[in-house]
Formats: C-alpha cells, structure tokens, sequence
C-alpha cells in the first residue's frame, strides 16, 4: 500500500459552513460540482469563510485560493501556519460547469475534470441525488439549472480520472 487515502464526503453549499465541514474541506482533493450554481454558491460561502472584501476587484479576486488554507485543525485548535499550496481539483458534469471554475481564475485548466463531447461512460450504477435545502437561485441561475440534465455515468468517470490524477500526484510527491 503507497498510505495514500481517498475519502468520500458531503458539503453543504446552501447553508453557511460549520467548523466541521471546514476541517473536512481543508483535506479534500476533489470538488465534485453538479451544476454552475452550485460552484457559485461555494465559492459565495469560501469567500464568506476568507471573510474577502465584498468590493474586491475581479482580477484580486481571482488570485485568491478555491479552497481554505490548511491553517489548522480548527476543530483541536492546533495549527502550523498557513498553506500556500492549498489547491483543490474540480470534477464538473458538464462544460457550464467546469467554464464557471475556469472563468473564476481560481482554478487552472488542468485542474478542472469534466466530460468532454462524445466522452463513453464507464460501466457504473449510479442514483441521481437532488440538491437539497434552501435555493438562493436567482432567475438566470434557475434557467440554467433547467438546461438539461447530467449524465450521471459520464460524471463518475470524469470524478475517477480526477481521483486518479490526484493519487498519481500524492504518490510522485505533488507536482500541483
């Protein structure tokens, strides 16, 4: 065994986050985004847990991180400094999806995983799941939430070539 681990969790993104699910965010690899308002609202609530300046200028706020930095275990209180390097990979179900983490700079192209046209599912059983919670949708993100549906099974091997990559570059040590 290489001791590389992969988890599997759940972040809400219609409410505002809890220490929990920010210690659970600051290990996490993968994104897994199912849809454009889904990115905004995360990057609404990471921007809101930087505590980012509301008339920030669009280019500053592309510099700054798609993730917490790891600081700390805020839930021990025990930390070492911030992480520069806190980088996370985004895995899209569609292009809309994956050109809203792109468009917000705070990704890099090779760090955003979605199905490509005329991509082959992999072999996969799969059960949609329903975002839940209170929406802060406006009209133009509920149009676009209407466009069409994602195909799940395209979705779960664009998130294993993303879980692939990220174990390939644990094991050769980085290389983010």
């Amino acid at each position: 065994m290489t001791g590389i681990q992969l988890t599997i969790d759940y972040l809400p993104v219609t409410t505002t986050w809890s220490k929990e699910n920010i210690s659970i965010l600051q290990n996490t690899d993968i994104a897994c985004f199912s849809s454009t308002s889904v990115v905004k609202r995360y990057l609404k609530n990471l921007d809101l847990h930087l505590e980012v300046d509301p008339n920030i200028s669009s280019e500053d706020r592309r510099a700054l991180p798609n993730k917490p930095d790891l600081v700390a275990d805020i839930i021990g209180g025990i930390g070492s400094g911030s992480s520069s390097t806190a980088s996370l990979m985004a895995a899209c179900p569609n292009t809309e999806a994956a050109k809203e983490c792109l468009d917000s700079g705070r990704w890099t192209a090779n760090h955003i995983y979605y199905p490509k046209d005329g991509s082959q599912p992999v072999e996969l059983k799969a059960e949609v799941l329903e975002e839940g919670g209170d929406s802060d949708l406006g009209d133009d993100d509920k149009e676009e939430e209407e466009q069409g549906d994602v195909d799940v099974e395209v979705w779960a091997a664009t998130v294993m070539q993303a879980a692939g990559d990220v174990m390939e570059r644990k094991f050769w040590g980085g290389g983010w």
